[in-house]
């Protein structure tokens, strides 16, 4: 993605056998990352490409707004727009006739000085690589289940 914040960034790659075509409509639809995004208790359309996500996080409970800035075939791009600096990037590529790998970026940085501090300190950085590869393993079986 090019960009880096201070409070950390994640890149995590998985192959998913499931068509590439199928994959990025399925995760083109922002509301459905409650469904596979760990963390993610619930997406709430605004307006547009407007979204709040309800985040279960090390520091609490946050309520960052997202917009979506690219969508397209084989990917869909966002930036937060309250509480976090920072976005995210979820690419599809096909691999092999039925397969797929899913490429995930993202970085963030929280807006207070004082909750970015703590969050560092509880280790958030860790956490959302952990919570980005068990995402990608929940959205392989979502994909790999519908056959």
């Amino acid at each position: 993605m090019g960009m880096k914040a201070a409070g950390g960034s994640v890149r995590i790659e998985r192959h998913i056998d499931a068509p590439a075509d199928r994959v990025a409509r399925y995760i083109g639809d922002f509301r459905n990352a409650r469904e596979w995004m760990v963390g993610v208790e619930a997406v709430e359309r605004l307006d547009g490409e407007r979204y709040r996500l309800y985040l279960e996080t090390p520091v609490g409970r946050m309520e960052p707004e997202a917009k979506i800035t690219e969508r397209g075939e084989d990917r869909i791009r966002w930036i937060y727009t309250s509480v976090v600096d920072g976005g995210g990037e979820v690419v599809v590529r096909p691999d092999g006739e039925r397969g797929c790998v899913v490429s995930y970026s993202g970085y963030f940085r929280l807006r207070r000085g004082l909750l970015d501090r703590a969050a560092r300190l509880v280790g958030a950085e860790r956490f959302a690589r952990r919570n980005g590869e068990r995402s990608l393993e929940r959205l392989k079986a979502l994909m790999e289940a519908r056959g």
